[in-house]
């Protein structure tokens, strides 16, 4: 389950000259231990193995929090976007001189942290990139049809039509897959936040054990919002038994962005609404609305992120359907047509919670 933290938004007592000393120190050298770090300015460190975090804190004003191998780390109730990324080097985690520096600054000066060049309020709040993740593939089939069509050969050609249609609206994209392979959930995951992208959608087919349930739906990460939320999700998490050899470096990834989750998910929401809108508009099938439920796919991306269930490949009027290029076609328009809703009210906003 995950924990949502409530930061407490204060300010410290600036340096001492020893203090200051050693900041001006960083500047020669290139990755400090963490630890050093914390015993330097005088920070409580304490680390959570199983979200893999790192917490820094001092008395009631100051909360920092770290993920393991990200460069977004949450200073009381404000993110932080570093240019490197926290290491560990022979089981010490190491932070960037670079890094260090912007925190100093912030908390002791109060300076906002530069990461960016300005930009034009336009550009700053426009979506840009957008990684989609056709769901399942290669050993993985996902659900099967009563004709045997597979999930993974079904989203791949809706993905690729969505592409094509984004693309010609203007925006970049990016797939977690092209072909029949199989793609762990955690690689999906870590190549949405290599790619940097703005959005994150995967889509799916849905299943279910009553042939005559009919419909799309659109997911956002949270708890389960009922019990059939909880059984697709269970269900599109079963990759996770194919993870035969995950690597520690890709299970740190499933869960550095949690540090994002409550940010992301305000403005994932908003998506949502805005792709259920315009699929009801545009695809004569059943509106099951916006529902929440714990993807592990949507557990780590940096950026709002939704799963949309198309239709139920285990109906067999839905399945005949989704066959159908026109089918696809339509729903590709719906899911543009929510990404440019979504957009165009981003900008108007300055960016919803931003």
């Amino acid at each position: 389950m995950l924990i949502l933290l409530v930061l407490s938004i204060g300010c410290a007592t600036a340096p001492s000259r020893r203090y200051s000393s050693y900041y001006k120190d960083l500047d020669e050298r290139g990755y400090i231990s963490l630890n050093e770090f914390a015993r330097k300015y005088d920070f409580q460190i304490d680390f959570d193995p199983f979200l893999r975090k790192i917490y820094l804190t001092k008395g009631d004003s100051v909360e920092l929090i770290f993920a393991l191998e990200s460069s977004v780390a949450l200073l009381n109730d404000q993110v932080l976007r570093f240019e490197d990324s926290l290491k560990v080097e022979r089981g010490d985690v190491q932070l960037s001189a670079q890094s260090a520096r912007m925190i100093i600054n912030q908390i002791y000066y109060g300076k906002k942290p530069q990461v960016e060049k300005q930009k034009k309020i336009a550009d700053v709040y426009r979506v840009h990139t957008i990684v989609l993740d056709p769901g399942h593939g290669g050993k993985d089939p996902g659900a099967i049809g009563a004709s045997g069509v597979k999930e993974k050969d079904l989203v791949l050609s809706i993905a690729k039509i969505f592409k094509s249609k984004l693309e010609a609206a203007g925006y970049k994209v990016k797939m977690t897959r092209n072909d029949d392979s199989y793609v762990s959930l955690w690689n999906r995951v870590a190549f949405a936040n290599r790619e940097g992208a703005d959005l994150f959608l995967s889509i799916h087919a849905n299943s279910a054990r009553a042939k005559s349930a009919s419909g799309f739906e659109v997911f956002y990460l949270s708890e389960a919002s009922d019990e059939g939320a909880r059984s697709i999700a269970a269900a599109e998490n079963y990759p996770l038994g194919f993870e035969e050899s995950l690597s520690k470096d890709l299970n740190v990834q499933a869960t550095i962005w949690d540090l994002l989750y409550t940010e992301n998910r305000k403005d994932a929401i908003k998506l949502g609404r805005k792709i259920c809108l315009a699929m009801d508009s545009l695809v004569s099938t059943k509106n099951r609305g916006l529902k929440s439920a714990n993807f592990y796919v949507l557990r780590g991306v940096q950026m709002p992120a939704v799963l949309v269930e198309v239709g139920f490949i285990s109906n067999s009027y839905e399945e005949a359907n989704l066959k159908t290029w026109r089918f696809k076609n339509k729903v590709s328009e719906a899911l543009v047509r929510g990404v440019e809703s979504y957009e165009k009210e981003y900008l108007v906003s300055h960016g919803y919670n931003r």
